[in-house]
C-alpha cells in the first residue's frame, strides 16, 4: 500500500492589483494522509473546548479580528493566548511540514507581471517544491481551497508538470504523474481540517514576511508564537519546510 503525503493549499490576499492586499501568499500544510484522522481529532477537540462546536470552520482573518463566532476570544486576553498556543501545538508535530510561496505585489508590478503571471508562477513553484522535497519515497495528493478564477491556473501548472516534469531535477512528466496521483478542489464546507489549517498558516506566513521586511517591529504575543513556529519548521532538515519568495 502506498504512503501518501497530502499538500493542502489555501492563500491569503489576492493576486489582483485591484485587491488591497500587499502580498499574495500561497500556503500549504503537508501532512501524511494516515495522520489526518489524528489531526482532525485534535482540532475538533480544540473547537469544542473554545467554541462549543466541533464543526465550526476556522477562518484565520475572522479569528484574528475576533469576529462572529470567534468574538468569544475578546472576553479574556489569556483565553486568546491559550487558544493560539493550543492551535499551534499540533503544527509542531514532526510529521507535519509547512509550505509557502510569497509574492510582493508591488515588486511584481515593477517587473511587469500581471495577476495571471503571479498565479502561474506561484502554483508552479509550490508544486515543484512539494514534489522535489517531499515525494522521494512517497506519493502525493493535492487538495486546494477552490477559487473559480484561480483554479484554472493551478490545473494548468499541474498539467504542465504532468507533461514535462521538472527537467532541472531529472524528474520527467511520467515521474510526476506517478508521484502526484490526484488534485481535488474543495470549499470550506467540505470541513477539511488540513485546508482550514492552511488558511491559518497563510496569514501567519504573511505576518512573518512583513516582520522579515522590517514592517512589523512590535509583534504581539500571538504573532511571536506564529513566527517561532514557522522559523522552527523551516530549519527542520528531516522534514523540510518551504518558504519561497518569488519577488
Amino acid at each position: 500500500m502506498r504512503d501518501y503525503k497530502v499538500l493542502a493549499l489555501d492563500e491569503t490576499g489576492k493576486a489582483s492589483f485591484n485587491h488591497l492586499s500587499k502580498n499574495f501568499v500561497l500556503s500549504g500544510l503537508i501532512i501524511p494522509e494516515k495522520f489526518k484522522p489524528k489531526l482532525d481529532k485534535i482540532i475538533s477537540k480544540l473547537k469544542k473546548k473554545y467554541f462549543n462546536d466541533e464543526e465550526i470552520v476556522f477562518h484565520c482573518r475572522d479569528i484574528i479580528r475576533k469576529k462572529g463566532s470567534f468574538a468569544l476570544l475578546r472576553e479574556d486576553p489569556v483565553k486568546e493566548i491559550n487558544f493560539w498556543s493550543e492551535l499551534i501545538t499540533p503544527l509542531n508535530i514532526k510529521e507535519l511540514s509547512l509550505a509557502f510561496v510569497i509574492t510582493d505585489k508591488d515588486k511584481a508590478k515593477k517587473l511587469g507581471w500581471n495577476d495571471i503571471a503571479i498565479l502561474r508562477k506561484a502554483y508552479s513553484k509550490i508544486l515543484e517544491e512539494f514534489t522535489k522535497k517531499h515525494l522521494g519515497c512517497n506519493c502525493g495528493k493535492i487538495v486546494v481551497e477552490s477559487d473559480p478564477y484561480q483554479d484554472k491556473y493551478l490545473i494548468e501548472a499541474h498539467n504542465r508538470l504532468q507533461s514535462i516534469g521538472i527537467p532541472s531535477e531529472g524528474i520527467t512528466g511520467s515521474d510526476y504523474r506517478n508521484k502526484i496521483t490526484s488534485l481535488s478542489l474543495v470549499n470550506k464546507q467540505n470541513l477539511d481540517v488540513d485546508i482550514q489549517m492552511a488558511d491559518i498558516l497563510a496569514v501567519m506566513a504573511d505576518m512573518v514576511y512583513m516582520m522579515k521586511m522590517g514592517k512589523n517591529k512590535k509583534p504581539t504575543k500571538v504573532q511571536v508564537m506564529m513566527s517561532r513556529l514557522i522559523n522552527r519548521k523551516m530549519i527542520d532538515k528531516d522534514n523540510p519546510g518551504i518558504f519561497e519568495i518569488l519577488v
